[in-house]
């Protein structure tokens, strides 16, 4: 598949759906943690658990997931990742080595199909690669396929495909569905005007009168809207707007007469379903309302206006609540549908909600628009009449995804409303799904984290490290790990058990918050890292060993022995405070050196002169002096910063020592006053 240029992904990017958004990063984690721990470790289940939840939330609102993959990038409902992000480089890189072109998961997703996937993924793609033998897993899920590079399907269009021209048969099982049903409404079969003509097979369906067609009509919209509901791509595209300008055109008493003898409640109710998912916000309500009038499913009146209005602001409403309309919509048509077995089509709990709905102004939900769904007025009524159910739960869950909880937070903490209502309130809040949501949704819920993080304590843990994992923005990663820190030494073995593996900027992380506890597990042993091929890694692990009395001396040899001069300058400061003899060696590769930096060496002869021996004592007097000749005599060389230094530490650590005399006697005599100094031994910090 190929790689999308950077103006178009920049812009894809910052319009990915943030349920996606979300999902995506906790699904490479998660295939990272699989390929790691074993099967029953804690921790693995634990993600297999988060992203098994955040994929249920992601399918409800839509009839599938489409995960293209690219070699650096996902492909997900038209829009890429982001090819410098390292998770999701990562995941798309692990998939496109399997010969993958994409995984589709479908609405019914179970988390069992999802950990057998993870583990199959996880296999070596070097050895058996799937995209090599995907047949045998095509009917091994039943929600979650695994599909292979379609190159032979990629093209560049401009303007419409015609399904159907001359001499071409449709590519998709949809495109075969679209012609039949066009062929079916007159006697003409494969009239050239029906194969991209909805308005002539709309035209022709509203003269037809044959119960026998109708019911073929209806077995073809069933199969049609069934295929698009699993359908994505350029074909796909076309043919919903071809089925959405069908209905828009055929007459409702029409819809109602083929409905009515055409199809029995299941495939009435099959219809309705799939056509929630495929068809326009109008057309779903168009065609709700015409197969319930032929099966005799009365809808309400209040069902019906609020449908309607639902459907309104999901076609011409606000852009900010077009989205969250149509999912509203589609989900509310898909349960009423699913209840039309009962006595009364609406579900006990959402009869409630209509009754409590009606007794508020409709105009109070449009004072803001940034409150445009229903959900954060369920969870008013709820604190209002101190009551609570799966409806208000189900409520606050979608207002927390909103990233409302703030204002939930608000009503809750008000002292009219019961103490225990407030106290369950509390308890549906502080749990580490929605923690992990309000984590995403920062800065917004950035003071609810703050409460809930002192009612969790540390069950907020777990999603903390994870959303640490995933952050990409510094403040944020710096947030986390100062709420991390304030968990204590309880959460030190959660990040040692989270090191192994890890990408190198969470290892990073994980150290420098080891570094910030008070306590280090005793069985974690930091010099595993001080090899790491990133510097910044190093470096936290070399401060947490210089903070362990057995390896301090280890850790200041590793330091000096670095090539990165931060990890340098570490070790020569540590080693002003004793250094080991055996890091005289390393030492004077430094001082030898011409290219380190001023500060670097002077500090390093600082730390050399701490190792009081004649090897030391030796070096410095050769590099404060010149040779003697035959003739001249010996004098102190020029000045500079590391002569000064020498000079200093002569004066204070051999004073008295026969060979550093000449050195100090000269220096004393110099007209420089910075020399002069120096043979004080006073230490001037830089």
């Amino acid at each position: 598949m190929p790689e999308l240029t950077s103006t178009q992904a920049s812009s894809d990017r910052a319009v990915l759906p943030r349920d996606v958004a979300l999902f995506l990063p906790l699904f490479g984690i998660t295939l990272h943690k699989c390929s790691v721990y074993p099967d029953n470790h804690p921790l693995l289940k634990n993600s297999i658990d988060a992203v098994a939840s955040h994929l249920r939330v992601t399918v409800v609102n839509r009839p599938f997931l489409l995960m293209g993959v690219a070699r650096t990038q996902l492909l997900v409902e038209g829009f890429a990742t982001d090819p410098d992000n390292p998770v999701l480089r990562e995941l798309a890189g692990k998939l496109h080595r399997h010969q993958l072109g994409a995984i589709k998961f479908t609405t019914g997703v179970t988390q069992d199909e999802l950990t057998e996937v993870l583990k199959v993924l996880c296999t070596d793609s070097r050895q058996h690669p799937l995209g090599a033998n995907l047949a045998e897993y095509d009917n091994r899920w039943e929600h979650i396929r695994l599909l292979p590079p379609a190159y032979d399907r990629l093209e560049l269009a401009d303007g419409e495909q015609h399904l159907g021209e001359a001499g071409k048969a449709p590519s998709t099982a949809a495109g075969q569905m679209w012609m039949a049903l066009a062929a079916v409404s007159v006697e003409q079969e494969g009239a050239p005007e029906l194969r991209h003509d909805p308005r002539a097979v709309a035209e022709a369906l509203n003269k037809m009168h044959d119960p026998d067609k109708s019911k073929r009509v209806v077995n073809y919209l069933l199969g049609l809207s069934r295929e698009l509901r699993l359908s994505a791509g350029q074909e796909a595209a076309i043919l919903k707007d071809r089925l959405a300008q069908l209905f828009t055109h055929i007459k409702p008493e029409t819809l109602k007469e083929i409905a009515s003898l055409g199809s029995d409640l299941a495939q009435r109710r099959r219809l309705v379903v799939d056509g929630a998912n495929a068809l326009p916000a109008g057309s779903v309500i168009a065609l709700l309302r015409a197969v319930s009038e032929a099966g005799n499913q009365s809808i309400p009146q209040a069902m019906v206006r609020l449908l309607t209005k639902l459907a309104l602001q999901a076609d011409k409403g606000a852009q900010s609540i077009r989205e969250e309309a149509d999912l509203g919509l589609r989900e509310t048509v898909r349960q009423l549908v699913n209840q039309w077995e009962l006595d009364d089509p609406n579900p006990a709990t959402y009869s409630r909600v209509l009754e409590r709905l009606s007794r508020h102004p409709s105009g109070v939900a449009a004072q803001k628009e940034e409150n445009p769904a229903e959900a954060i007025r369920i969870v008013e009524m709820s604190l209002e009449t101190d009551t609570v159910g799966d409806a208000v739960w189900a409520a606050l869950e979608e207002v927390v995804m909103q990233g409302e909880a703030g204002r939930v937070v608000g009503m809750v903490e008000d002292p009219n409303v019961a103490e225990d209502i407030q106290e369950q309130y509390w308890l549906r809040l502080a749990t580490p799904a929605n923690m992990r949501t309000m984590l995403s949704n920062e800065p917004r819920d950035t003071e609810v984290v703050e409460l809930l993080l002192e009612r969790m304590g540390m069950a907020a843990a777990e999603p903390m490290l994870e959303s640490l994992e995933v952050a990409e923005n510094r403040t944020m990663r710096r947030r986390l790990l100062t709420r991390l820190g304030r968990l204590g030494p309880e959460i030190g073995p959660m990040l040692t058990e989270r090191m192994p593996g890890a990408p190198w900027y969470v290892q990073r992380n994980l150290l420098a918050l080891l570094g910030a506890l008070e306590e280090i597990p005793g069985d974690f042993v930091p010099a595993e890292y001080v090899d790491h091929d990133d510097a910044r890694v190093r470096r936290e692990a070399i401060k947490l060993m210089l903070r362990l009395p057995g390896q301090r001396e280890e850790a200041v040899l590793a330091a000096l022995g670095d090539d990165d001069d931060g990890n340098v300058r570490l070790g020569l400061t540590a080693g002003l405070e004793g250094c080991p003899a055996g890091a005289v060696s390393r030492l004077l590769v430094l001082l030898n050196d011409p290219r380190a930096a001023v500060d670097v060496r002077t500090l390093a002869v600082r730390v050399l002169g701490t190792i009081r021996s004649g090897a030391t004592r030796d070096w410095l007097v050769n590099h404060a002096m010149t040779r003697a000749t035959w003739l001249r005599k010996s004098r102190l060389q020029p000045k500079t910063p590391v002569l000064v230094t020498v000079i200093g530490t002569l004066a204070r650590e051999f004073r008295n020592d026969p060979a550093a005399q000449e050195v100090l006697r000269q220096a004393r005599a110099n007209p420089d006053p910075d020399i002069r100094r120096a043979v004080t031994g006073v230490v001037e910090e830089p």
